[in-house]
């Protein structure tokens, strides 16, 4: 006999168990998948523009090892991923015992916050940022205080030293470089002085999610020889999901200061956390550099001609060294993404207070671009929304 529990029981009696601090946090928007938007419109071509993936798909390379890896998914992947840690440390020229993976970066950074962060903990962020630095630290208990851009979406370094220096006890520094979903960067005076302005104890949280697209650039900073400079523990997270293709796969990857921090991170995270496709994918395209070029190239040279363009239709586009664009529509970012969902195009429409009136773009292939710019400048031409509808 099954016993039937009524909705406002069940509700009631989780809410009474809940951790406060999990009860509060809002839930991840990670919107709809593009199968899912096809489904529910047959009648358009759909393309997703809206999550940062890598528009050429999957290296063939890939393709090739995941049909031989198959054969033996019935076994147990190797839980501490050794065979892509050393190939990453041969890579990098970085150790291997101070590599960790996970299953997508932000898999690390969950990691991070149960390892070392308790309640009351003090820990700066970024504003707008990805929104996982914030829900994680709080889903710990921190405190947590955010430093928002400039008025042209910049980093404010000026402000961030005023912060740090207010935070003696300062537990986590986390921030993206480049920013999501800003797309700009800090430069190698501004990170050093970001820093050095930490107490010692301080640990250097730096989300690189999108270094492949940035590290070429003068204008970015060399966060390694930074980090590896100075004395506080630090741990860079770097994923294969937008510039190498695996969005799918889920892996990630993090350099640490130390190789105590991997063992701590260790005994917090699930055993088999990175599966062995995954695995095996990112041996693969570490193996495929002319991918990895072709991708940066299409980027860079789709960015500079992308920029202008949505300059001339009057738009503010906050400078970028990622694979996106964060553009201020002047009207409710929702509204816009949804009225482009209508010409198939999907994108992200920003929900951080303060920045409701930004949709953040992925840099397609150029006749996905097209479409975006048409589209929106047929919205944008029609008034179709009224300006200041936030």
């Amino acid at each position: 006999m099954v016993t039937k529990i009524s909705n406002n029981e069940s509700e009631h009696s989780v809410h009474v168990l809940v951790r406060p601090e999990v009860a509060e946090l809002p839930p991840y928007g990670a919107g709809q998948t593009l199968q899912q938007a096809k489904a529910n419109r047959p009648d358009v071509e759909m393309i997703n523009l809206s999550v940062n993936e890598n528009p050429f798909g999957v290296s063939p390379r890939v393709t090739r090892a995941l049909d031989e890896s198959l054969k033996t998914s019935a076994c147990y992947p190797d839980s501490q991923c050794r065979q892509l840690r050393q190939a990453l440390a041969q890579q990098l020229s970085f150790p291997c015992d101070s590599l960790v993976v996970g299953n997508g970066s932000e898999d690390i950074l969950a990691m991070l916050c149960k390892a070392f962060i308790k309640p009351g903990d003090k820990v700066l962020v970024a504003r707008p940022t990805f929104s996982l630095h914030p829900i994680y630290a709080n889903m710990m208990g921190a405190d947590v205080t955010a430093v928002s851009m400039t008025a042209n979406m910049q980093y404010d370094v000026d402000s961030w030293l005023t912060h740090i220096s207010q935070m003696p006890d300062l537990k986590v520094l986390m921030l993206a470089n480049p920013s999501n979903p800003v797309g700009c960067t800090l430069d190698h005076k501004s990170l050093t002085a970001c820093v050095a302005a930490c107490p010692e104890d301080t640990l250097i949280v730096l989300d690189e999610a999108y270094f492949e697209f940035a590290q070429d650039e003068n204008a970015f900073a060399d966060s390694l020889a930074i980090l590896s400079a100075q004395s506080r523990p630090w741990i860079i997270l770097r994923t294969f999901s937008k510039a190498y293709g695996l969005a799918g796969l889920r892996v990630g990857y993090g350099l640490v200061s130390d190789s105590q921090m991997v063992d701590y991170l260790d005994r917090v995270r699930t055993p088999y956390n990175v599966n062995s496709l995954a695995q095996t994918a990112a041996l693969a395209v570490l193996d495929d550099p002319g991918y990895l070029q072709q991708t940066v190239d299409l980027v860079r040279q789709e960015r500079m001609r992308l920029i202008p363009v949505l300059q001339d239709m009057g738009l503010f586009v906050a400078p970028s060294l990622a694979n996106f664009l964060f553009i201020d529509c002047q009207r409710n970012a929702s509204e816009v993404a949804g009225l482009l969902l209508g010409y198939g195009i999907m994108v992200k429409p920003w929900q951080e207070p303060g920045y409701e009136h930004y949709i953040r773009m992925t840099i397609g292939l150029e006749q996905q671009n097209n479409r975006f710019v048409q589209a929106l400048a047929e919205i944008l031409k029609d008034n179709k929304l009224k300006t200041g509808n936030l």
